[in-house]
């Protein structure tokens, strides 16, 4: 049964590696489970780099100024995530360590000199300019929000969105080297935004957090659609994990990738 449903999948595009032109030399950053495939050489000290979710482990984004010295700005208006990037904050100004992760730990590693490369901002992305309910998840043991998948919740904050172009105006960025996406079902919006308004933005990260928290049984076809629209608009789907953890990298880069 189980290879029936795979056949299936992969004859409607809908397994995990569907569409993937694999890049080699990747680099697997962050911890076990919030980590991410990168370009191995791709970032540097003069990259700008939006992560947008944090939640309660931002050792991807950390890692990419322990990595590469870059700068780094996390955006996520949930309390329970600033308390966590405060606590990343303090260990490393005082020089203790920290760990997030209990089956796999992942000690963070940033310095507190390194702090000035990270700017925390209470904000999440929609596609204007407003203030939304983001629902708590109703298992206690899943520690994030949601505009979109836990509606059903009771408990909820209200907080300010902002379109990603916006956003990039007011911090005065005219491009993006990296943007990491994992907003609990908020991605398929921010990704029309992106197709709508045509940032410069070179790599994309995307969390397809829908296989986690389906809203019903379409949600592989809505992950499809938003690859799709992603492919459309210039770039290349470089590698994917089986839980939809998906890099996009611009065509244009991509190919400057494989020469080297």
């Amino acid at each position: 049964m189980q290879n029936v449903k795979t056949a299936i999948k992969k004859a409607l595009s809908l397994d995990y590696n569907s569409f993937v032109e694999p890049l080699k030399n990747l680099k697997y950053i962050g911890s076990h489970h919030h980590g991410y495939y990168i370009p191995a050489k791709f970032l540097n000290d003069s990259s700008i780099c939006y992560c947008i979710g944090a939640g309660v482990d931002v050792s991807f984004d950390t890692e990419l100024i322990v990595n590469y010295n870059s700068k780094v700005y996390i955006f996520d208006p949930a309390p329970d995530a600033k308390e966590h990037f405060n606590k990343v904050k303090n260990a490393a100004t005082n020089g203790e360590k920290f760990a997030v992760g209990k089956k796999v730990p992942f000690t963070y590693r940033l310095t507190g000199q390194q702090l000035e490369n990270v700017q925390f901002i209470e904000k999440g992305l929609w596609n204007e300019s407003t203030v939304l309910k983001f629902y708590k998840a109703t298992d206690s043991n899943y520690p994030s929000h949601s505009i979109d998948l836990f509606n059903g919740s009771s408990e909820f904050i209200e907080a300010p969105v902002e379109r990603l172009s916006s956003i990039m105006k007011k911090l005065n960025h005219t491009y993006i080297d990296l943007l990491k996406i994992e907003i609990e079902g908020a991605e398929y919006v921010v990704i029309n935004t992106i197709i709508e308004d045509k940032p410069d933005i070179k790599v994309i990260l995307v969390e397809f957090d829908e296989l986690f928290h389906p809203k019903d049984y379409k949600y592989l076809f809505r992950i499809k659609k938003a690859t799709e629209s992603l492919l459309k608009a210039g770039y290349k789907l470089a590698h994917s994990t089986p839980h939809f953890k998906r890099l996009f990298v611009r065509e244009d880069v991509f190919e400057d990738l494989k020469k080297k």
